[in-house]
């Protein structure tokens, strides 16, 4: 499959504030049938899926961007970065000593979907100066030139001789940006690549896996989302990210290498039962030999971003109390009612205005204005919710005023009564916008619910505690959610233009067990000796070296299996 240039689009239409970005799910011509429409634009990912692309003043309706050839439309689901010596913690050195194992992840790419990365830095070059990155798709540039190599449905894909020559090109003292001209003005992408793999020529920033490749999407933030909430952290649609793993997979079908996919990425959204289009997809690219994706459990714990409640019989109400800062003006608010129970949703607002019985029914919207408030709420009821079974709620906020709102939910039909109610991710979320009775369990951003991604939990590797914002599974439904913890705290990495950073979180506990991963490739693949390990297998290995801190039953929502401990691991495989 060729991309082919298309002047009629718009150079920036990846970059403005102007375009709102669909995931859809097409059949037949739908790039003819969007060409009749002005302002439509698709980009197909593969022949299943394509982004759709629409100018707007404002995000239109999701009904309005169906087409005739459309079976199925993403709604807006937006990922943040999981925040930014735990190396130390891992005994990971011991393997990199010149023995038998001698494991530095040599012939594994490991693929980092973020913010991009400094190119130029040694440490990610061999001690030749030849670069490991063996391919940088920058989803922000478009090129007025046919792209060659691998298709990308947008952005520019820079190979590894360009890469190469813009190294050089720095080394005579010209611009190496007139050949790559892709940056990580964020910083992440560079420092979780610094993590996993630095090539140690500081000795202080060696990373996991020093002699992997590398291969480089930098994914393209929604803007016009980020612009119309207010958003002041890079945020991600799933368009881009489904784009980005898809490329990923077809790398692999091409290079024949074992990859390792590092997703420090993480949302709110959906019903954090593993059961979504990323998590669908997830599993899908798990059933092949040698892909394994890791991430984060997400930074949510103590956010105050989930509740949840029981109603035990029809007619009996719960309150749900929220609590909303002055600088929230817009929000979303989802709640999920696990199938078959059907309940109702009353809105209070802080001066005791009230919407009344607003009614479960199947794919309705209904729009309502806060007298006082001069608040506007858009309430969206699916019942069911196609792909999960579950009744989803909606509730969305413009013009929001502080101060405590309330939901009370009323039971229309019950079996067990359970539902969950999940804010946006911090970041989204302002201030001290947050659940006045808040429920940590449940906090793992997804696509770490996924049973077949790695989740990681981050811990405080100096005292061996648990970090409180480190995501939790639910409190029944946790094993193989959390799948081991690593370590979280004040890790010194690269950061672009040859600086240093220290950072923390669970992207850097996750960073920490890619690189676990890309060895057990490495060891299995690479070496021979089990060569087809599939992403459940490297779940077992790194469960059976993990270690337990007396007095704690494993697995857990908080720390799976336990703390990773890499030497172990290798030692309970051989």
């Amino acid at each position: 499959m060729e991309r082919q240039k298309n002047n009629n689009y718009p150079k920036d239409l990846f970059t403005s504030t102007a375009y709102y970005h669909y995931l859809i799910e097409y059949v037949g011509n739908i790039q003819e049938e969007v060409s009749k429409k002005p302002g439509f634009y698709v980009n197909i990912i593969n022949p299943r899926y394509a982004v759709l692309s629409v100018k707007a003043p404002k995000e239109p309706n999701i009904e309005d961007v169906y087409f005739s050839a459309t079976s199925y439309v993403k709604s807006a689901e937006l990922y943040t970065l999981q925040e930014i010596l735990p190396i130390y913690a891992t005994e990971v050195g011991f393997l990199q000593l010149d023995l038998p194992l001698n494991l530095t992840g040599n012939g594994v790419n490991v693929a980092i979907l973020d913010t991009g990365v400094d190119y130029l830095s040694e440490e990610f070059m061999k001690v030749n100066g030849e670069t490991r990155i063996r391919a940088l798709w920058d989803q922000t540039i478009e090129s007025d030139e046919e792209q060659q190599g691998i298709y990308v449905p947008f952005g520019t894909l820079y190979s590894k001789e360009e890469i190469q020559g813009a190294i050089k090109a720095k080394r005579e003292g010209k611009d190496p940006y007139e050949i790559v001209p892709s940056k990580d003005e964020v910083g992440h992408g560079t420092n979780m690549a610094g993590i996993i793999g630095a090539t140690g020529k500081n000795p202080r920033l060696k990373g996991v896996v020093p002699q992997c490749d590398f291969v480089i999407v930098k994914l393209a933030e929604d803007v016009s989302r980020k612009s119309e909430l207010g958003i002041q952290v890079p945020v991600f649609d799933v368009s881009s990210i489904f784009a980005a793993i898809d490329f990923l997979v077809r790398f692999v079908g091409i290079d024949y290498k074992p990859m390792v996919i590092y997703f420090p990425l993480g949302t709110n959204s959906g019903n954090h039962k593993g059961v979504g289009i990323i998590e669908e997809f997830i599993e899908e690219i798990s059933k092949n030999s040698g892909i394994v994706l890791v991430t984060g459990a997400g930074n949510q714990g103590a956010k105050g971003e989930h509740t949840s409640g029981i109603i035990s019989q029809v007619g009996e109400k719960k309150v749900i109390e929220l609590n909303v800062s002055p600088e929230q003006k817009s929000l979303v608010v989802e709640i999920w009612v696990e199938p078959p129970n059907i309940m109702s949703l009353d809105i209070v607002s802080p001066s005791g205005e009230k919407i009344v019985a607003i009614s479960a029914a199947f794919n309705v919207t209904e729009t309502y204005s806060f007298l006082f408030e001069r608040t506007l709420i858009k309430v969206n009821y699916f019942l069911p919710f196609a792909t999960t079974g579950d009744e989803w709620i909606v509730v969305r906020f413009e013009n929001l005023t502080q101060g405590v709102w309330k939901f009370v939910l009323t039971g229309n039909r019950i079996l067990n009564g359970r539902f969950d109610v999940w804010l946006p991710q911090h970041g989204i979320v302002l201030g001290d916008t947050r659940f006045i009775l808040s429920d940590p369990y449940g906090t793992i951003t997804n696509p770490g619910t996924s049973r077949y991604a790695i989740t990681v939990a981050a811990y405080n590797q100096n005292n061996d505690s648990i970090l409180n914002y480190s995501g939790v599974a639910f409190q029944d439904k946790f094993i193989n959610v959390v799948d081991i913890a690593a370590g979280g705290v004040n890790a010194l990495t690269v950061a672009p233009d040859n600086n240093i950073a220290v950072v923390n979180g669970t992207s850097v506990a996750a960073a920490i067990v890619a690189g676990a991963c890309a060895l057990l490739l490495q060891w299995a693949i690479v070496d021979s000796n089990y060569p087809y390990v599939y992403s459940n297998t490297i779940k077992t290995y790194l469960a059976r070296g993990a270690t337990k801190r007396a007095g704690d039953i494993y697995p857990n929502p908080q720390w799976g299996y336990g703390m990773l401990n890499i030497l172990a691991m290798f030692q309970n495989i051989l």
